[in-house]
């Protein structure tokens, strides 16, 4: 019998969009009959699925993707119903039942809601159902949205400590530049993203338009969470009826993205799969060597700039005086008062302050190194 692995399948918008309805019912057809391979080889899969909002316009006679928020929400609306049961209706004929779920970013950022969701998901799983995930556009904003699903994907392989993670896109992988614009661009067949001489400008500035509402961008960053949890990640083409079984098979298909960094401990990784951060400390060198070379926490007297408004608890990022990103973590300050204490030794700030809720600005098991 084949290793059971647990399997995260994004399918992006360009894929689920179509002119059936707006939906693209032919590519859900063949994504089911790759499913149904992978379910006989023992194989747990989860599906998360864009295209609710298209959906939704096509059902409302809507022509244009609305500007408007609330208008988009609606579409979500109506359009996450009508993708649940598409999918229903189609896996159904491979004897298979599915489940919907919506999951925004809040149910990520927070802890407790982010374990109440592995533990539905792995419900479904054990009862042998197929859960069909998908962002709750209905009450997402731009501002903390997951961006065309791929860091919410990247967050769930996180989240049951998925082994692959595919995000399927409506080109071959990822290239050497944009192959819209540059016909002679080269597909990547592998990237080691932590190559230091890997130069990533070119492929980050790829049009949004060929993948999703997110681009290359997203892409990589969905890539450096899902292998912060140990899972093995591709980004290959979904307009191909086998990609999933030549992943399976071990044969080289699209561009699989690895890293040489170990997998991080669970906390470590919750905070990895946040996506959105709310504001930027600015740090010297000797900050920039304590959390790089010496597994040190981050104190107040390192830090030289504040940069956005952001509270206590928030995700924020460090970097150096030249914009390298060090590290991400969560603050125990807000900006206003890291503003106010940046610079000072630890035993200062009960002055400054007036009060000392903790010693470090962020604490070392809650930063994750970049």
């Amino acid at each position: 019998m084949n290793k059971s692995y647990k399997w995260v399948v994004k399918a992006g918008s360009s894929l689920v969009s179509g002119n059936q309805d707006g939906v693209n019912i032919d590519f859900i057809s063949q994504l089911a009959s790759q499913i149904d391979f992978l379910k006989k080889k023992n194989q747990e899969v989860i599906v998360i699925s864009s295209g609710a909002v298209a959906k939704g316009m096509n059902d409302l006679g809507i022509k244009k993707r609305p500007d408007q928020l609330a208008i988009l929400q609606a579409c979500a609306a109506v359009g996450q119903r009508g993708i649940s049961e598409i999918y229903q209706n189609t896996f159904e004929k491979f004897g298979y039942t599915t489940g919907q779920v919506l999951i925004s970013h809040d149910d990520i950022a927070n802890r407790t809601r982010y374990l109440n969701a592995k533990n539905a998901i792995e419900a479904l799983l054990d009862l042998g159902v197929i859960p069909i995930v998908n962002e709750n556009d209905c009450v997402a904003t731009e501002e903390i949205s997951f961006g065309d699903n791929d860091r919410l994907g990247a967050a769930l392989a996180g989240l049951i400590r998925a082994d692959r993670f595919v995000m399927l896109t409506d080109q071959d992988g990822i290239f050497n530049d944009d192959p819209t614009k540059n016909h002679n661009a080269q597909l990547l067949d592998r990237i080691n993203l932590d190559d230091e001489n890997l130069d990533l400008s070119q492929i980050l500035n790829s049009t949004s338009g060929v993948l999703g509402r997110g681009g290359m961008k997203t892409k990589i960053e969905a890539a450096r969470t899902s292998l912060n949890s140990g899972a093995m990640t591709w980004v290959a083409s979904g307009l191909k009826e086998d990609t999933l079984l030549k992943i399976f098979k071990d044969e080289d298909i699209g561009t699989q993205l690895i890293t040489e960094k170990s997998t991080l401990p669970s906390r470590k990784l919750w905070i990895s799969s946040f996506g959105s951060v709310a504001g930027t400390i600015v740090i010297d060198d000797g900050a920039s060597e304590a959390l790089l070379s010496k597994g040190k926490s981050l104190l107040s007297v390192g830090i030289t700039e504040v940069l956005g408004n952001f509270n206590k608890g928030d995700l924020v990022n460090c970097i150096d005086k030249d914009g390298k990103e060090i590290a991400t973590g969560l603050s125990n300050f807000n900006n206003k008062e890291i503003e106010a204490i940046k610079g000072l030794n630890t035993d200062e700030i009960l002055k400054v302050l007036g009060y000392l809720t903790q010693e470090e600005v962020i604490h070392r098991n809650n930063l994750v190194l970049s």
